[in-house]
């Protein structure tokens, strides 16, 4: 980074903070208004009743996220600024929103396939094209962002997301219940988009100064240089694979709403109860922990919420009536929201800022398999052996991926200050072997 850069990421610092804090902020509350743990999965109840249907939600949602990134990394690199690509990738997180709204309202009529067929295309457009903004977004955020604030930054940008969607989730509790289907679910999405709109707002007042680029290198040589990236650093490959056993563990929490109105039958308004109990507590949770982080560490909030998230399939599976899943979701806002806020700040530590946006793509896309098969596969299983074995076998995944995280992946230590500017992070001698 050079001395002008700097001196121009210094004199912006609080102005970047605030202004990605406010563009997270309303893009979180957006989002959770068409919640995928609560209210997806209850639209795509209402028009099937074939459970491996509701694999397909997560099934979008990781692989459109973590898929792309790779075959980016190469492309961010080698640009000098991180602002203009997102402007225009993130223009397809958006509109979808405004799309489904439109339609939903104008065609309610449109047969329980059609319906579906709307709904996956739609969500599906805005996975993957979070998935294109992803590595740069995060490389703008480490950039602009100083080490030391990272956990504190993600957790103001979603916890105050959260808290504004808790008070969201009694309006969408209050719409699910007083309009009728599908025209509820299209204000849903007309809300979320003008949400979005104004995050779009504030992402674009960030100041980003241009700085020194990676010479861009053709697609087949990037690739054919991860394989020995990934023999060269031993503690990446490891975390790697227990997050891999992780995110699959935690799909569980992507049909606890279907495991809960297969067995109970709760109303629109109890389901509406669940998404705010959710993001009320994700809110906070990730308020608190991304302080934590900051002093604790971000491997140890990793460890933390991934044995809150297995509790909550445990109290699932155990659940004899629908007040259960209160605090259930609890435990996922928890669970989800350290997860989360891990996923963005531990792949940091493993590289340097030029090799950045390199291991973000890898990251991100060696969970591309898992995300999409994984979520369908567990679709697949609650169809065959029902919502408990699901829960049970995905309880033993996730746990083996905490206990390897725990013992097998060293966690990072900050490289001195004096050393590096940047405030980038380094592994210790002993996670490179």
């Amino acid at each position: 980074m050079s001395d002008s850069a700097d001196a121009i990421i210094s004199r912006n610092a609080t102005r970047n903070f605030i202004f990605n804090v406010l563009d997270g902020t309303a893009f979180v509350f957006g989002v959770s208004l068409i919640s995928r743990y609560t209210v997806l999965p209850l639209f795509v109840s209402r028009l099937s009743d074939e459970r491996w249907l509701q694999g397909v939600i997560p099934a979008l949602t990781y692989t459109g996220w973590f898929l792309p990134a790779l075959f980016m990394a190469p492309f961010v690199a080698s640009r000098p600024r991180r602002k203009p690509l997102i402007q225009i990738a993130t223009l397809g997180e958006r509109l979808p929103f405004l799309a489904l709204g439109l339609i939903l309202l104008l065609w309610p009529t449109l047969s329980p396939t059609a319906l579906l067929v709307v709904l996956f295309a739609i969500y599906g457009i805005y996975t993957f094209s979070g998935g294109i903004t992803m590595i740069a977004w995060q490389d703008f955020i480490a950039r602009l962002i100083p080490e030391r604030r990272w956990g504190t930054f993600f957790g103001l940008q979603f916890g105050l997301g959260g808290v504004l969607g808790a008070a969201g989730a009694a309006l969408a509790a209050a719409i699910l219940a007083s309009w009728p289907f599908p025209q509820n679910f299209g204000i849903l999405a007309l809300i979320c988009f003008g949400a979005q709109v104004l995050s779009y707002i504030f992402m674009s007042q960030t100041v980003e100064p241009p700085q020194p680029v990676v010479p861009r290198q053709p697609m087949l040589a990037f690739l054919g240089g991860v394989r020995p990236l990934l023999r060269r650093n031993h503690a990446f490959r490891r975390y790697l694979f227990c997050r891999a056993a992780i995110a699959l563990g935690l799909v569980g929490h992507s049909f606890l709403t279907a495991a809960a109105l297969e067995r109970f039958h709760p109303s629109p308004s109890e389901i509406g109860l669940f998404t705010g109990v959710l993001l009320t507590v994700q809110a906070f949770a990730q308020l608190g922990l991304g302080a934590l982080a900051d002093r604790w560490g971000h491997k140890q909030v990793l460890e933390l919420s991934t044995g809150v998230g297995m509790l909550a399939l445990v109290l699932a599976v155990l659940a004899p009536t629908v007040s259960w899943f209160l605090p259930v979701f609890a435990l996922v806002g928890i669970a989800q929201a350290g997860y989360q806020l891990a996923g963005f700040t531990l792949v940091f530590s493993f590289s340097t800022p030029a090799e950045r946006p390199t291991y973000i793509g890898v990251a991100n896309t060696t969970l591309a398999p898992v995300a999409a098969v994984g979520p369908l596969l567990a679709g697949w299983l609650a169809e065959l052996a029902g919502y408990n074995a699901l829960f049970i076998a995905l309880l033993a995944i996730g746990t083996i991926g905490l206990l390897g995280l725990h013992w097998r992946v060293p966690a990072p230590v900050p490289r001195a200050p004096a050393a590096t500017p940047s405030d980038d992070l380094t592994m210790s001698k002993t996670s490179v072997e």
